[in-house]
């Protein structure tokens, strides 16, 4: 099995897509860009690809992710981003941009709005200066050390950056996901949750996790 670790280029937008669409879920069978775009799986696919293209440049963009290969093909990924250079504020500007090309009615966003407000209550400011977000593996690549080996390289990145402390975010009871990132040195910070956000997703909240760099 030959592995290799590298920047994510504009070909994979289509696998940055089924990415942020699987990490969003996490262990439940929606997550906040299902409720957030409002339409099917393939639906859901194709605005998130044109996300991982679009300008300005955000967390969500081809070139925040390492992606590692298996023998030639994408097997799993995650993106890394100082959170000085905008975080999620520029993936809303980079969502306008990608509601404009896919002709998104303003009918649609104020819906959006609607079903998305109990993920925004529990929406936490940055604590740490260097994000980790949106990882996953496809599911026949999993329990092989990819994530080990991309987590290990991204936050090397953050170093080299002058970043100080990494900080990345979970469905509260993604147990796995939880044992894995404090595998790789990180804690519980905090967490926020919101009744109307457990109906909504089937967790009760966010939780997140720290480490210094």
């Amino acid at each position: 099995m030959a592995i290799r670790i590298r920047r994510g280029i504009r070909d994979d937008a289509a696998f940055l897509g089924w990415v942020m669409l699987a990490a969003s879920r996490g262990h439940v069978p929606l997550g906040v860009w299902d409720v957030m775009i409002g339409r099917d799986e393939a639906g859901c696919l194709d605005y998130l690809k044109h996300l991982a293209v679009a300008e300005p440049r955000s967390l969500c963009h081809y070139e925040s992710y390492l992606v590692a290969e298996v023998d030639g093909r994408p097997a799993a990924a995650l993106c890394g981003f100082a959170t000085r250079d905008g975080g999620w504020i520029a993936v809303g500007e980079a969502s306008a941009s990608v509601q404009r090309d896919l002709k998104i009615t303003a009918k649609d966003l104020a819906e959006a709005e609607r079903r998305s407000s109990p993920i925004w209550s529990c929406f936490m400011p940055d604590a740490g200066d260097w994000g980790v977000e949106n990882v996953a593996t496809l599911p026949e690549y999993r329990r092989r050390g990819l994530v080990d080996a991309l987590m290990s390289r991204m936050l090397d990145e953050g170093r080299k950056r002058g970043c100080r402390c990494a900080q990345i975010t979970i469905l509260i009871g993604n147990d796995p996901a939880q044992k894995a990132y404090e595998k790789a040195g990180f804690k519980v910070s905090d967490e926020r949750r919101n009744s109307d956000f457990e109906t909504l997703l089937g967790s009760p909240g966010f939780r997140r996790l720290t480490r210094d760099l």
